[in-house]
């Protein structure tokens, strides 16, 4: 039974496989028709441990971060700390936390990022008492709710997979203004937020009357320790040093000079990567020659920064509360541990994006499709759901759906419908798709099958479907 909610992705992904299987027999690829096999599929799997390592590494870093943390004296008591103060008002505690996941990923530009934070919330939820459906509620769904009406999301331009600058999907459907599509934006982010809570209240209200419990040893294991040493303990080091990963993971990874045109953080970076000691370069010679500016942290397309700055913060964490290194190894690999199930579904996702690209029927079925039917909407929001279920990293989603679909479009009129369109509907996808990275891991390491996660949450994405399209609706007569 724990070996069917662990692995609750695999049989809608082995469909999806089978489908992309399929219609490689009936759509042309790069080379006409090419069929993909069935070694094919097992060399794709393994191909995608390559392709996608760094996401994979950080994914592991963060389960092997939590790991580390449990052993850490400083991190409990946080945790119990904030749980005993919050009890009182414990409704508004995950309301308000609710709203910070969406505006971290709607203005900071979180979006998998934010599954750094996401474990340390959910634990704090659980010590609460309320089920891990509230919990995912109010960190996984707020975060894709903060990408469906995202200011500042932003990715990787698709001129350009390994050294880009930064755009958005108001770029990439031709708009060149910041604030284009602020209206129908805010109106997204404001009703969906409200739409969000009020689910949240609701499950809340019916657990409670239900009597259902949580279960609390899940990211957290509660280990109590009646020593006097464990009192004197403090809690402010791990209050301040996550504090200061938070604003540095905002600050290297939000584009500030490609969206704002704040350029300050590049020019320090030009200036300190040219001081010299006679001919010696003193900042590529001692720390790096590849660590880019603030603001660049993702022109290289990798999570690797993030990876180096939970480094560093473990570091700093076991330095100062002197935790021995064989505990604090063996929490880290029993993290790390953890995330392998999560893993191994995980590459299969990418395994079927790999196996489309690698074929390129996709690209043909994308693009005639959008030709046949030119200016249609409705056309243009099933091909961005089929396309975001088969290519589960939004780097090909942007390459191989979106840029299609625009340069179809007959009437630049409407070009502001189509950017809403294109990242409504890919954040709604995060919250119920096979295929979402961030739904993969969270529901897997927390063993919710991903049925039971559907019964759940099927409301919700009725709800926001609909406001989705209403707003589309009023931005196309506007």
């Amino acid at each position: 039974m724990k070996k069917n909610k662990k692995f609750g992705f695999v049989t809608p992904l082995l469909i999806v496989l089978l489908l992309v299987v399929i219609l490689s027999y009936f759509v042309e690829g790069r080379s006409g028709i090419s069929y993909v096999a069935l070694g094919d599929l097992v060399i794709n799997y393994v191909q995608s441990f390559y392709y996608f390592f760094d996401t994979i590494l950080f994914i592991f870093a963060v389960g092997g971060l939590y790991g580390a943390l449990n052993k850490v004296s400083g991190y409990k008591k946080l945790l119990n700390k904030i749980a005993s103060k919050v009890e009182g008002k414990k409704d508004l505690f995950v309301i308000i936390t609710t709203i910070i996941f969406v505006l971290l990923t709607a203005v900071g530009g979180f979006n998998l990022l934010a599954f750094l934070f996401i474990p340390f919330v959910i634990s704090i939820i659980l010590l609460l008492g309320y089920d891990k459906f509230v919990a995912l509620s109010s960190t996984v769904v707020a975060t894709c709710v903060g990408v469906i009406g995202g200011i500042f999301l932003s990715f990787r331009d698709g001129t350009n997979q390994y050294a880009s600058s930064f755009t958005t999907f108001d770029k990439v459907a031709g708009l060149n203004g910041l604030w284009d599509n602020i209206i129908p934006k805010l109106v997204l982010l404001v009703l969906g937020t409200g739409l969000l809570v009020f689910f949240i209240v609701k499950r809340i209200k019916n657990t409670r009357n239900s009597g259902e419990v949580s279960n609390k040893d899940v990211f957290y294991v509660e280990e109590k320790d009646s020593s006097k040493k464990e009192e004197k303990v403090k809690s402010w080091p791990i209050v301040v040093l996550g504090s200061l990963l938070l604003v540095v993971l905002i600050l290297g990874f939000m584009p500030w000079n490609s969206l704002f045109g704040f350029d300050c953080f590049d020019k320090f970076h030009t200036w300190l990567t040219g001081l010299k000691i006679g001919n010696y370069v003193v900042y590529t010679s001692l720390i790096s020659r590849n660590i880019t500016a603030l603001g660049r942290w993702g022109d290289i397309g990798s999570y690797m920064m993030a990876i180096i700055c939970i480094t560093l913060f473990l570091l700093l964490v076991k330095c100062f509360y002197h935790v021995k290194f064989s505990e604090f190894s063996k929490g880290f690999i029993y993290g790390v541990k953890k995330m392998v199930p999560a893993i191994m579904v995980l590459i299969l996702a990418y395994s079927i994006l790999v196996a489309a690209y690698n074929n390129g029927f996709i690209e043909t079925l994308i693009t005639k499709s959008a030709d046949s039917f030119g200016d249609n909407v409705i056309m243009a929001s099933l091909l961005t759901i089929f396309g975001t279920i088969i290519n589960v990293d939004l780097f090909y989603i942007v390459a191989g759906v979106v840029s299609p679909i625009v340069t179809s479009l007959t009437d630049n009129a409407n070009l502001n419908v189509y950017a809403v369109l294109f990242q409504s509907f890919y954040g709604l996808l995060q919250i119920c798709g096979p295929t979402s990275i961030l739904l993969i891991v969270t529901l897997s390491y927390l063993e919710v099958p991903y049925s039971k996660w559907l019964k759940y949450i099927w409301r919700f994405i009725l709800y926001m479907f609909i406001l989705i399209f209403v707003v589309l609706i009023i931005t196309t007569l506007i």
